[in-house]
């Protein structure tokens, strides 16, 4: 009697326990795909920047609207340069921001002779997608970016060449996992592979408790990406000659230098033509910064401090119309002015690729 009681109650534990799992799993699940949801939401441009927008240049460069297919979202973005005999330099821009986030290196491309191509991701700005999906998507839009390059035949017996920052660093070296012809590649701040990257941020914002939903996180993105969503940067480099510049700096936080980061893993590079390219100055060492002169970082910090001063004055709340005479006070020119010996290491990266 005693026995089957027993045997009862441990029946009685091994149901509830099952029901705990289950319920575990469902709430899990669902709060995965929230979180993601909402980090991936869609981006926009914001009405008022300090960053460089087309507007600010209409009067001196020219620009061509094109649009192509990511899976089934139709991505859109511009041609810069058009008929610029240097090459074709494909441009992959990072979470948050979408086509004319780099278009003050895009008019550096184009000053110096090549043709730019800008676009804005899955979930961005004009482009389709109801978000941006997750880590992984940067590279699926390269490979469609780069397939509709490849279908024009105004871009024949040209070189292409990438940029990327970030979302896009990733997207610029892994994008050796697919089947394109690049001449050389430049990748800054970017991540090895989406899953530690994810893993990183998520610790970051919850701790230690994350580990208890990694599988629920890994099978949400295995879901929304097949096998794209293994493929690792350091794999795709390893699989090509190609040069490539990989670009980071050692103060780092948000794609850990020391951590998530390409450079991190290069003991694991055999690519005998990959560059490393670390920037260590004060103020110039982080995620955001590593491309602008010492004069546009000594500018950043001057406006930001007008607009804290606006902000403390106002109570948080600036009027329109204040906030709009503060940034047409900007001068763009030299708040994104680009350090040119990092910019001089990607051109001569580009230049000697094609030598």
């Amino acid at each position: 009697m005693k026995a089957q009681k027993r045997r009862s109650a441990l029946k009685i534990a091994g149901l509830v326990l099952l029901a705990a799992a289950v319920l575990f799993s469902l709430v899990s699940l669902a709060a995965v795909q929230f979180l993601f949801s909402d980090t991936f939401r869609r981006t926009a441009p914001r009405e008022y920047t300090a960053s460089l927008r087309y507007g600010d240049v209409a009067d001196q460069y020219g620009r061509e609207a094109v649009s192509f297919l990511s899976g089934k979202n139709r991505l859109r973005g511009h041609l810069y340069g058009g008929g610029n005999p240097a090459g074709l330099v494909v441009i992959s821009h990072g979470l948050g921001g979408g086509e004319e986030s780099y278009l003050s290196e895009a008019l550096y491309f184009v000053d110096h002779g090549y043709q730019v191509l800008c676009y804005s991701n899955t979930g961005c700005w004009d482009s389709e997608g109801k978000n941006c999906v997750g880590l992984s998507q940067s590279l699926l839009d390269l490979d469609a970016a780069l397939t509709w390059a490849e279908g024009e035949s105004r871009f024949d017996g040209l070189p292409v060449f990438l940029f990327g920052h970030s979302w896009g660093g990733y997207a610029a070296a892994a994008i050796f996992h697919f089947d394109h012809d690049i001449a050389a590649s430049a990748s800054v701040a970017g991540f090895n592979e989406a899953m530690p990257m994810i893993m990183e941020w998520g610790e970051g914002m919850i701790g230690p408790l994350l580990y208890l939903e990694y599988p629920f996180i890994w099978l949400n993105q295995k879901l929304a990406f097949g096998d794209a969503f293994g493929l690792t940067a350091v794999d795709a480099i390893n699989s090509t000659d190609t040069p490539i510049l990989i670009l980071h700096g050692s103060g780092d936080t948000t794609v850990g230098y020391n951590t998530v980061s390409i450079i991190a893993k290069k003991d694991e590079i055999t690519n005998p033509n990959v560059q490393y390219l670390v920037c260590s100055e004060d103020r110039r060492d982080g995620h955001n910064n590593l491309l602008y002169s010492p004069a546009a970082m000594d500018y950043m910090d001057e406006i930001n401090e007008t607009g804290s001063r606006l902000d403390e004055q106002y109570d948080g709340d600036v009027p329109e119309e204040v906030l709009r005479d503060y940034y047409a006070s900007i001068d763009k020119s030299l708040d994104w002015e680009l350090d040119p010996g990092v910019m001089g290491s990607i051109l001569t990266l580009y230049r000697d690729a094609v030598k």
